[in-house]
This record gives structure tokens, C-alpha cells and sequence, in this order.
């Protein structure tokens, strides 16, 4: 089965979807460009092995154009096929996540409200807070038990939500459900879905 905007892999019976995360295509465009990069430094470092042993430099000169090529063709469908398999699910119920971590298998991480308890948020670097892209972590409730009261990692049991635009506001909106799940059950069937723009914007 394939993830759509509209149904998902496991979805239960009457689960509505309030948001669907996908990483940010600045992500994958940066990821890109560092397949290009190395594509980049196996040509040179082949073209000047060429040039130092002249005897068979031709033959590096053809490895060096084939190799470079080849992992540019490889490295691109990876990425491309790694963002479009990167999807999570934050439903009125739990928060799934679909992690490719090979080519053709995917892990599915799931955390139900009941289990989650917190919600941090941070951007990596300076370029990608201006940029509105960071993570969005949602604690489950057994690494509070193992850790002081300011987490500062992540486990096996939590969410990690990576490149993902507006992640404060998406943050702010994940604590909002925890919040009305937990003291309001009735009103959560009275949640908007999350609209991924600036505030003043989503309605």
C-alpha cells in the first residue's frame, strides 16, 4: 500500500488525519548537492591520478567520468526516493512515522497520545532557523521516567519529526493536542487539521 495525503498504511477505522509531515524540499536539494559534491571529488581525484601515472591514464580517465556518473544517477534516485517514502502521520489519535532506512524497507514508528507526554522543538543551525525548518520531537512517556525533568535526548520510544517547515508551530500544535486529549477528550473531535503557513494565513 501507498501513503497518500488521505490514508496511510495501518490507518484504524475512523482515524482522521490532522496533519501529514513530510521533510522540507530544501532537505533534499541539500542532499543532492552533497551526492554532486562527492561525484565532484571522485572525478578530480581520478583525473589527477591520470595525470601522475600517464601509463594507463586513460583508463582512469574513463572510470573517473563513469564512477562520478554513476553515483550522481544512483545518489539522486536514492534521495529522491528516500524524501517521497519520509512521510509521518499526526492523527486525533497517535503520531506515525514511515522512516526508509534501506531502498525498499521502510520502518514504522507509531506513538499513541496516551503514551506521549511532551513536545520539544529546535532547528540544527542558524540557516535553518531563518529558514523556519527544524525538528519536531515528541517525547513518549517512558523517557521521561529515565531521564531528569529537561530532556535532552531522544529514544527508541519518541517521535523525531526532521526538516520540517514551521516546526515551532507544529510543535505549539502537537502540545495542543496532548493538552485536549488528556483534559479534554471531548473536544478533540473539534480540532482543526494543521495548515502548514504563517500565522494569519491557515484559514
Amino acid at each position: 500500500m501507498i501513503n497518500t495525503e488521505n490514508l496511510f498504511y495501518g490507518q484504524q477505522e475512523n482515524e482522521r488525519i490532522l496533519f501529514v509531515a513530510h521533510p522540507h524540499f530544501i532537505a533534499g536539494f541539500t542532499n543532492l548537492v552533497k551526492v554532486f559534491l562527492i561525484a565532484l571529488v571522485t572525478f578530480l581525484v581520478f583525473f589527477f591520478l591520470g595525470k601522475e601515472i600517464s601509463q594507463i591514464s586513460n583508463i582512469f580517465y574513463i572510470i573517473g567520468t563513469i564512477t562520478p556518473l554513476t553515483i550522481i544517477i544512483v545518489g539522486s534516485k536514492l534521495v529522491d526516493n528516500f524524501q517521497k517514502r519520509n512521510i509521518s502521520y499526526i492523527t486525533d489519535r497517535r503520531i506515525i512515522r514511515f522512516d526508509p532506512n534501506t531502498f525498499f524497507a521502510t520502518n514504522i514508528r507509531t506513538l499513541s497520545w496516551d503514551e506521549a507526554v511532551k513536545v520539544k522543538t529546535y532547528s540544527p543551525n542558524i540557516i535553518w532557523k531563518q529558514l523556519k525548518i527544524g525538528t519536531v520531537v515528541v517525547h513518549a512517556r517512558t523517557t521521561v521516567k529515565t531521564s531528569d525533568e529537561n530532556i535532552s535526548h531522544t529514544s527508541a520510544d519518541d517521535i523525531e519529526l526532521n526538516d520540517i517547515y514551521l516546526y515551532r508551530d507544529l510543535g505549539n500544535y502537537v502540545d495542543k493536542i496532548l493538552f485536549t486529549y488528556k483534559q479534554l477528550p471531548k473536544e478533540m473531535a473539534n480540532i482543526r487539521s494543521f495548515v502548514p503557513k504563517p500565522k494569519g494565513e491557515r484559514f
